[in-house]
């Protein structure tokens, strides 16, 4: 197969000749937006600009800041709830244990006792659910699931050379001759 000349003065073997940087032709808009740019200059009237709230969420970071907020019903809640000690009835002041109670005397007996001592006395449980129920009776099985019939024979293992054999890690698995 032969080439003409033309092909191979086209084919160079992947040699560069006369290898050039090109730089990117700019655009003159481009190269005056540069210049403008690099000018530089002063901000005129400068002015802060707060980004814009959203009040309910202000509102909600400002309660979770402070702990919440709480909304007394009357009076006498307020008063109540800056003056428990949250120790229990024999640490509050005798207005404060009467108002608690009234309260409380709508209630289960053991909850007044246990605002009084300070700590749970008695809770009410639903009998159902209580841990202390008594274990119900189970029926028996009609067939066991595992008969042991005794014996002095190991279960068998593995097999060696076809015959069955148990293991028995108490005897010596070989024999010496002495």
């Amino acid at each position: 197969m032969t080439f003409s000349s033309e092909e191979d003065e086209a084919d160079t073997g992947g040699k560069v000749l006369k290898p050039r940087k090109r730089s990117p032709k700019r655009t003159q808009k481009i190269e005056e937006a540069l210049a403008k740019k690099m000018q530089g200059g002063k901000i005129s009237k400068p002015k802060k600009r707060s980004p814009k709230k959203n009040l309910p969420v202000q509102e909600a970071i400002q309660k979770k800041m402070q702990g919440g907020k709480i909304k007394f019903h009357d009076p006498i809640h307020r008063h109540l709830h800056k003056n428990l000690s949250g120790r229990g009835g024999r640490f509050d002041p005798p207005f404060v244990r009467q108002k608690m109670h009234q309260m409380l005397s709508a209630y289960h007996p053991s909850v007044f006792h246990s605002y009084m001592s300070g700590k749970p006395q008695d809770i009410p449980q639903d009998s159902h659910y209580a841990p202390g129920k008594p274990i119900q009776p189970v029926r028996a099985d009609p067939r066991p699931t595992i008969i042991d019939y005794g014996g002095s024979l190991n279960a068998l293992t593995h097999s060696e050379n076809g015959l069955l054999q148990s293991f028995d890690s108490t005897f010596h698995s070989h024999l010496e001759i002495v």
